[in-house]
C-alpha cells in the first residue's frame, strides 16, 4: 500500500501499522514484528512488540467516533493466539523469534526479560477493557500465564529482576536492559494503571515494590540514555492513572531535565554525546509525556513551545508509505514498528493538545 503524505501525519501512520507489520501467515502468524524491510535472515517477531500492539489497538479503539471493530479485532485476536504459543514453549517465550534461523545464537533469546513479560501483559490487560467476549476470555488466560512467568523473576525485595537466565545459558551481557534500572518502572506503571483491582495480587505487589526502589531520587540520578530514563517517567504517568501519585515530583523535575537536554526540539540518544543518534522513539516519547503535562501546566512557556518543534521534527521524519525508520539514517525501506506506534500515539496527544482539549485518562493507561 502506497500512502500520500496529503494524509494527516497521524492517519498515516495508523494505515501502516493496520497494513504491514502484523505477520499473516506462516509459523509466526499473528506476531507482529520489529520492523519491515530487513530481509529474512534478520526479520524477527517477538513478544515484547506484540505486547505493544494489544495496547496499540486498544488505543486506536478510542481515537475512533466509529472504528472498524472488524479490523481491529482480526489482528488482536491473532496477537493473542501467537502470544499464548509463545508464553506455552518450553523455557517460556523467546526474546526475539526470527524469520530465519538466528535464534539459538542471539544473546537475547538467553534469558527472560521482565520488561518483554510485562509489555505483553499490558497488552493482554487493555485487550481485556477492548475486545469482545471471546477475545476477552482469551486475553485473561494470556493475562494470568504472562503474571505468573512474571513472578518467576523477582528479586528478594519483591521487586522484578531486569532478566533471569534460562537454565544451562550464561547470563546476557551487561546493559541497562540487563540489569534492574529505572526502565523497569514502565512495567509497574502500566500494571497499576490496568490491573483490576481484584486480580492479580502478587503481579500488583511487585508492581509497588519495583516502584519503591526505582522511582525514589528518579531525577537525581536520571539514566544518560534517553530511551530508558522515558521509560521511567512514561511509567510513573501510568502509575499516576493508577492512584499512585506519591512520586510526581520526580516525574516533573525529571522531564524538565530530559526537555532541557533537546536541542530545537530534539533530544540525543545519550545525554554528554553530542554526536549520538536521533531515534524516533525517543521523540515521540518524550513529545507524549510533554503533551500530558502541558496538558495540566506544568510546564513553563519555553517547554511547552518545544512541544511543536518535537512534533515537527517526528513527522519529518515519515516516509511516502507510511512507515518510520528507527533513526534519519535508516530512512528509506527500513521501517520500525514500536517508533510508529509510539509516534502515531504522541501526534494523537499533540492533537488532542493544540486543540485545547484535556488528554484522556484512558489514553495515559494505555501509553503503548
Amino acid at each position: 500500500m502506497t500512502l500520500t503524505r496529503t494524509a494527516a501525519p497521524s492517519a498515516v501512520l495508523e494505515s501502516w501499522l493496520l497494513d504491514r507489520p502484523q505477520l499473516r501467515t506462516g509459523p509466526h502468524a499473528g506476531g507482529v514484528l520489529g520492523g519491515t524491510g530487513d530481509d529474512t535472515a534478520t526479520a524477527y517477531a517477538y513478544p515484547e512488540i506484540t505486547g505493544y500492539y494489544l495496547t496499540w489497538l486498544a488505543f486506536l479503539e478510542t481515537t475512533r467516533d466509529a472504528p472498524d471493530t472488524g479490523a481491529v479485532e482480526e489482528r488482536r485476536a491473532a496477537a493473542v493466539t501467537w502470544l499464548a504459543e509463545q508464553l506455552a514453549a518450553p523455557g517460556g517465550p523467546r526474546t526475539r523469534s526470527f524469520l530465519g534461523a538466528g535464534d539459538g545464537t542471539d544473546w537475547r533469546n538467553s534469558a527472560l526479560f521482565s520488561f518483554d513479560l510485562g509489555m505483553v501483559y499490558r497488552g493482554a490487560c487493555a485487550t481485556g477493557t477492548g475486545g469482545g467476549p471471546a477475545d476477552g476470555t482469551a486475553a485473561h488466560r494470556l493475562r494470568e500465564r504472562t503474571g505468573a512467568a512474571l513472578d518467576g523473576l523477582r528479586d528478594p525485595d519483591g521487586a522484578w529482576a531486569a532478566c533471569v537466565p534460562l537454565p544451562g545459558r550464561a547470563a546476557p551481557p551487561a546493559r541497562w536492559s540487563t540489569v534492574p534500572g529505572p526502565h523497569l518502572l514502565k512495567v509497574a506503571g502500566g500494571v497499576l494503571a490496568l490491573t483490576p483491582a481484584d486480580e492479580m495480587p502478587s503481579v500488583r505487589s511487585a508492581a509497588r515494590a519495583t516502584l519503591a526502589r526505582h522511582a525514589t531520587g528518579l531525577a537525581a540520578d536520571l539514566p544518560a540514555m534517553s530511551h530508558p530514563a522515558l521509560y521511567a517517567l512514561e511509567g510513573l504517568l501510568q502509575a499516576e492513572a493508577g492512584g499512585h501519585r506519591e512520586h510526581h515530583g520526580e516525574l516533573v523535575a525529571a522531564y524538565r531535565l530530559l526537555s532541557d537536554r533537546a536541542a530545537d526540539g530534539v533530544l540525543r540518544e545519550e545525554h554528554g554525546r553530542p554526536g549520538s543518534q536521533v531515534r524516533t522513539d525517543v521523540l515521540a516519547q518524550l513529545l507524549r509525556i510533554g503533551c500530558v503535562l502541558a496538558g495540566r501546566d506544568e510546564l513553563d512557556a519555553a517547554g511547552a513551545e518545544q512541544l511543536d518543534a518535537v512534533a515537527a521534527a517526528l513527522v519529518e521524519h515519515i516516509g511516502e508509505d507510511g512507515g518510520l525508520p528507527f533513526t534519519r539514517a535508516e530512512s528509506g525501506s527500513l521501517h520500525n514498528t514500536w517508533c510508529a506506534m509510539f509516534a502515531h500515539q504522541a501526534l494523537a496527544f499533540h492533537d488532542r493538545l493544540t486543540a485545547g482539549r484535556a488528554i484522556p485518562d484512558s489514553w495515559i493507561r494505555l501509553l503503548v
